[in-house]
């Protein structure tokens, strides 16, 4: 029976792709991995560039596909199959981070937080080694009490190869760093949402904050520790739904404030609020620790030195003015005192005397409109 893929006549192809210029819906559906490939490289430009096409990918099915995609499983991993699961994560990624709050909800809707949870927890039980110290410890059974049944190859070789389809099912996912990236990327943007918060919390198998907050740890790399902090904090924004309230920050608690403002916040970071004392100790050791990033005062330290500078101003401004008032009272006294000794000793002639006067005066004046000046200057600086 033919598969159900659609010839491209108009551009010589077997199968409908979406190119840079042309996107359709049935493209999506190609049962052939290289022309799904070639379509979903061209969907990601798209969905990067073009809001129109990321609304109609939420209209027309197009999302839910691209779900189903990457939820796909199967037991032979190639470069091919790499590529379409990473094309059309990329592709829901530039959905969810660029589109609007509605399109990010129907992102939520569509199911792919339990893939990036998947995603996040097999990164986590690798990093873990994949085992409890426990299980290696664990004593063998006496073959005694349970006595050994002989089992023929063709059965050992159908177990085995069940036990791997299984655990390739189970094991599926991406353990990349660019890929981890790319989860904590979207579930910060769609953490911005009450309602969205709110399914985090209760929606899934496990709370997607719990999740997160692992990757905030130390060891992780820079980028990835940023984002999930961001994730965290965004967790502890308040639900303007209810008032204004927000939740203890601890993921274990999950209270909520009965009026605004009742929950005590993190000294540190000023983010996290706590009902009690015993929740915010509990959160501490549980990760509350790795992104509780300290919170400086920058609005303060930056006003006191321009207060400071302000006062420094003032106070020169005023030693200036007093210096130049000071100066002006030793001129005019000294001018002053110049003429009583003048008007003592000079000669009795008239026309001297007259001209002489006459020349004390201008200097005076001159002198008079000098220190006018200066205090002008003052004044003005001030």
């Amino acid at each position: 029976m033919r598969e159900p893929n659609f010839s491209f006549p108009s551009q010589n192809r077997a199968t409908i792709c979406i190119t840079s210029a042309l996107y359709d819906r049935r493209a999506l559906d190609c049962t052939a991995t290289l022309p799904l490939v070639n379509s979903l490289t061209h969907l990601a430009y798209l969905t990067s560039t073009s809001p129109r096409i990321r609304e109609i990918l939420c209209l027309d099915g197009g999302l839910e596909r691209l779900v189903r995609i990457l939820l796909s499983a199967s037991s032979r991993v190639d470069r091919l199959t790499s590529w379409k699961w990473t094309l059309a994560f990329q592709s829901i990624v530039n959905i969810g981070v660029r589109g609007t709050e509605q399109i990010r909800t129907k992102v939520v809707d569509a199911g792919v937080i339990p893939f990036i949870l998947n995603i996040l927890n097999n990164k986590t039980l690798k990093q873990k080694g994949n085992h409890h110290p426990s299980a290696s410890h664990k004593p063998s059974l006496r073959r005694s009490t349970f006595p050994y049944v002989k089992i023929d190859s063709a059965q050992r070789r159908h177990n085995r190869i069940h036990r791997e389809i299984k655990k390739n099912k189970d094991e599926q996912v991406f353990r990349r760093e660019e890929d981890i990236l790319l989860c904590l990327q979207l579930l910060a943007y769609l953490s911005k949402y009450a309602h969205i918060r709110e399914l985090f919390h209760t929606a899934y198998s496990k709370d997607v904050f719990s999740v997160v907050e692992q990757f905030c740890n130390r060891i992780q790399p820079s980028p990835i520790q940023y984002w999930a902090g961001v994730i965290m904090r965004n967790a502890c924004r308040k639900d303007e739904t209810r008032g204004g309230l927000r939740r203890c920050a601890n993921l274990s608690c999950r209270k909520w404030e009965t009026q605004p403002r009742e929950f005590a916040k993190c000294r540190r970071c000023r983010k996290a609020k706590y009902c009690s004392k015993s929740c915010q100790s509990k959160a501490w050791a549980d990760g509350h620790r790795w992104w509780c990033i300290e919170r400086h005062t920058s609005t303060l330290s930056t006003g006191i030195p321009t207060t400071h500078s302000v006062d420094t101003a003032t106070a020169t401004a005023t030693t200036t003015t007093t210096a130049t008032t000071t100066t002006t009272t030793t001129i005019n006294n000294t001018s002053s005192g110049s003429n009583n000794n003048n008007e003592i000793h000079l000669p009795s002639r008239n026309s001297i005397t007259s001209s002489i006067s006459i020349e004390q005066g201008t200097e005076s004046s001159n002198e008079t409109s000098d220190n006018r000046t200066i205090l002008m200057g003052v004044h003005m600086e001030l």
